[in-house]
Formats: C-alpha cells, sequence, structure tokens
C-alpha cells in the first residue's frame, strides 16, 4: 500500500499552487539524520520489511512514517554503539531528526518513537 505524500505548509499564502514530498523522500532525510548522530551505528528493519523494500526500491531502512492531523510521527529503528548512554543518545537522535526534517521541508514533526534494536562494537 502507498504512502500518502505529504505537503509542505507556507509561511506565505501569496503562492499559487502547492508542494507535496513523497513519502520515500521523507524516510530518507530521517535516516540520513538519524545515521550522522553520535552513537547510532546504523538503522535496522525486519527481514520482511527488508525484502519488500529491496523489491519496492525503496530508501528509508529502519523509517516507519504516518501522516496525522498536519504533521509527520517517525518510527525508528537503530543500532547503537555498544557503551554510549542509550537515553541521551536517544534524546540527541530525537533531536537531530526533528531539527533536520523540519528546517529542510518545514514539515511539522509529532512524535519521534525510537527502538533500539541492537547495540554493536
Amino acid at each position: 500500500m502507498s504512502q500518502p505524500d505529504l505537503r509542505i505548509p507556507f509561511a506565505s499564502r501569496t503562492l499559487s499552487g502547492g508542494v507535496t514530498v513523497a513519502h520515500q523522500v521523507i524516510a530518507r532525510l530521517v535516516g540520513e539524520a538519524a545515521r550522522v548522530t553520535y552513537g547510532v551505528v546504523g538503522m535496522q528493519e525486519p527481514a520482511v520489511k527488508r525484502i519488500a523494500r529491496f523489491l519496492r526500491g525503496s530508501d528509508g531502512e529502519g523509517v516507519e512514517l504516518s501522516v496525522s492531523e498536519g504533521s509527520v510521527d517517525i518510527g525508528l529503528r537503530v543500532v547503537m554503539e555498544r557503551g554510549v548512554n542509550i537515553a541521551q543518545v536517544t534524546a540527541n537522535l530525537q533531536e537531530q531528526v526533528r531539527y533536520q526534517l523540519e528546517r529542510v521541508s518545514g514539515i511539522p514533526v509529532g512524535q519521534i518513537n525510537v527502538r533500539v534494536e541492537d547495540l554493536q562494537d
């Protein structure tokens, strides 16, 4: 099932037309922001989703998006570096993803839920 595109709100209503952003573009932006966060070594998703994503050729591994009431809720499945403070890395991750997505797209971010799938050396 295809995810809906996300409409970008404009500060000025003087522009005619509108802008929408494809679901996979938002997932890619979120994934990129997550991967550069200190303590995050990768993204992960269930095997079934990896196979489906490979067959569809889509991006956004470990990222789930849900559009609700003019904002996007984000679910992240991450692999963290062993020995980091998981609570602190998670807080930094949420802040980084929210900042980058709102800065680049202008789309308001609702909840950001993080699931730590594994720890690696």
